[in-house]
């Protein structure tokens, strides 16, 4: 997802209470889901136990990425049937980690962690699955400003944002990790200082409050002030300097001319004019809560030889064939969900599904069609074509864990009450927001940023139509030579590639970034590039079940958001339909928020089917419930609102 400049969030504070997080963590809904799943672990059993466990419930689960394997997983280990469906041939989703040969990889979906704030703070849902359980390796990722092979911003042809260079010049921002700094330019850190201004006088009292009793006025005192604003506002709004315990921060306080640099290349972090539209609750719920901070990429596990069915030959329930696990790059963690039995169980997901008489079915290639509602059973109806052949399989739930769009096209809802689907729903699901995304990656023969002899910095940061380009290596296995991500775009600048085909983008692309080394160093990054293959090339929106990469929602968007977010808190109790995943939460396109919707339905379930619960963990008590009666403020333009002409 996108990211802002590494800004140092201040220190974990954290209550007595171990069901409530340390801050920084999301801030909607404060629960201790690592404490949870830690519980469970040290104790080798489950959350909790299904009810009739020689005839327990089935649960149906639509969609096999992080989520649905998540929410899969820890019900089966709860004691239910499963029926894991999947409308592809493989499992993952958006954890979508091409392997071009036997050690390079390309990661086409999602390939940063928060981990609230830094591995180790064991205070995340990620960390948990990733280190616990996983032991996967980690590595810094290499964010603009946080690149040991530098970062280079190119801006206005290469003569600056205020024409100061006489010459095509790359402005330097330096890896300094000890102490994070801005780029080398005075109009840059003028942004850079605005913005960081900002980030620090709020994260200084949301670390005061997110601990103690007064948490949940701050967050309504702060959400009524900015839901009514977007990006673009928050941009323009005055700062301010004095908080008055009432909600309100300012904004960054920019002009026209910052504001333009903003929207171009940021502070040297990359183009946010993509995000100028997106709700301003959005920004503050990601920048502010340690989704930005000291981001990880997985490189995979280690000793794969001697994991499960590594390289092995795998089929789903009917025999369809899945691609070997290799533990690679960031689906290593679906692989060992998937693969790996869980603590205090003898058989994985996987395994569980090869029985003589499986408590597991898996069925990809499977898209479900309908999910229907009988009303004198109770039973929930999944509609689906295995392969070609039209299918029907009755359920006592389904965890509905597809992108919006996704489902809005492709799923029926019917036989579902108003009190059990209602419009309000309906409408969050159709009229949610999907942002696009395009990524173009190349393999590299060499890893020019670490040979001594290259000038090119590892990271290059532009306002040309390529935005961002990341030279990334993910392991140091004998041969690996790392990959160029020539090109990362979003939203306008990612739709404008649609019209071309992927040959085209490829070397037009890669030779924009030719041009603007030779113009600025004098030195061509084509010689580090292998051209042999052509370039890898994936468009989000176009994928027929993504369309999109991530939900990032307008402002003014509460009753929405929330509509999906508290739906299994108020409605699946009688509609035993159950959300996960990223796009029915409020911090569209990270992993995290998967992880703790796939965590909120398994609650749920157990709940709603008269499970019970291990480790003395009582949802009645334990478990916070989200405030359905508030609806921020929703005046324009706020009261604090006004142009800066600072």
């Amino acid at each position: 997802m996108k990211t802002l400049f590494n800004v140092p969030l201040q220190k974990d504070v954290g209550a007595d209470d171990g069901w409530l997080p340390a801050y920084p963590s999301p801030p909607d809904f404060r629960f201790n889901y690592y404490h949870l799943l830690t519980l469970a672990k040290d104790n080798a059993n489950s959350i909790g136990n299904a009810p009739n466990s020689d005839n327990p419930p089935t649960i149906g689960i639509v969609g096999c990425g992080i989520a649905g394997i998540t929410a899969a997983r820890e019900l089966y280990r709860c004691g239910y049937n499963i029926i894991l469906i999947e409308a592809t041939g493989s499992i993952g989703g958006r954890h979508y980690t091409i392997h071009t040969d036997e050690v390079t990889d390309m990661e086409m979906g999602a390939m940063r962690f928060p981990f609230f704030s830094k591995p180790g703070s064991k205070n995340s849902v990620s960390e948990y699955y990733i280190l616990d359980e996983g032991n996967c390796t980690l590595q810094d990722f290499p964010n603009p400003g946080a690149a040991p092979g530098n970062t280079g911003i190119y801006i206005n042809k290469g003569y600056g944002p205020d024409n100061e260079y006489s010459k095509p010049t790359l402005i330097d921002w330096p890896y300094t990790p000890s102490n994070p700094s801005p780029p080398d330019n005075d109009k840059l850190k003028e942004v850079y200082q605005k913005v960081s201004a900002f980030i620090t006088l709020f994260t200084q009292k949301a670390s005061r409050f997110y601990g103690g009793t007064e948490w949940d006025k701050f967050w309504k005192n702060v959400s009524n002030n900015y839901e009514q604003m977007n990006v673009n506002d928050l941009v323009y709004t005055p700062a301010i300097t004095e908080y008055q315990d009432d909600g309100w921060f300012g904004g960054f306080g920019m002009n026209d001319d910052q504001a333009q640099i903003f929207a171009l290349i940021g502070s040297g972090d990359g183009s946010w004019g993509a995000f100028y539209e997106v709700s301003s609750m959005w920004f503050i719920r990601c920048v502010m809560f340690g989704f930005n901070s000291n981001l990880q990429t997985v490189v995979g596990i280690a000793d794969k030889s001697n994991l499960p069915h590594y390289k092995s030959d795998v089929t789903d329930s009917k025999g369809d064939k899945l691609e070997p696990p290799l533990y690679k790059g960031i689906q290593a963690l679906d692989e060992w969900l998937f693969y790996a039995p869980p603590p205090g169980s003898d058989l994985s997901l996987y395994d569980a599904s090869k029985q003589s008489n499986p408590n597991v079915r898996i069925l990809v290639n499977s898209p479900v069609t309908e999910l229907q509602k009988d009303s004198q059973t109770g039973k929930i109806r999944i509609n689906l074509y295995e392969d070609t052949i039209e299918k029907t399989y009755e359920v006592d739930h389904v965890v509905v864990t597809p992108t919006l769009w996704t489902s809005e096209l492709s799923i029926n809802l019917t036989g579902f009450a108003q009190s059990e689907m209602p419009s309000s729903v309906l409408s969050a699901r159709n009229s949610q927001h999907n942002i696009t995304s395009c990524k173009v990656f190349y393999k590299l023969k060499e890893t020019y940023w670490e040979n001594g002899v290259s000038k090119i910095p590892q990271i290059l940061v532009t306002d040309e139509y390529v935005q961002d380009a990341y030279g990334i290596k993910w392991s140091d296995e004998s041969g690996e030579h790392g990959v160029l991500l020539a090109s990362y775009t979003w939203e306008d600048d990612a739709t404008k590639l649609l019209a071309f085909d992927d040959d085209y983008i490829g070397s037009f692309l890669l030779n924009k970034l030719d041009e603007i080394c030779k113009s600025t160093l004098g030195e061509s990054i084509i010689q580090y590039v292998d051209t042999s293959e052509g370039a890898t090339i994936i468009h989000w929106s176009i994928e027929p079940y993504f369309h999109g990469c991530a939900k990032l929602y307008r402002q003014r968007n509460w009753a929405l958001n929330y509509a999906l977010l508290t739906y299994n808190q108020v409605y699946s109790s009688n509609s035993k339909i159950y959300f996960a995943g990223e796009n029915y939460s409020v911090e569209g396109g990270w992993t995290e928020p998967a992880l703790r919707m796939a965590l909120d339905a398994t609650i749920n379930i157990l709940k709603n089917s008269n499970g019970t619960f291990n480790n003395g963990f009582d949802p009645n008590t334990n478990y916070p419930k989200y405030d359905t009666s508030f609806i921020p403020a929703n005046t324009y333009p706020s009261p604090h609102f006004q142009k800066s002409s600072s």
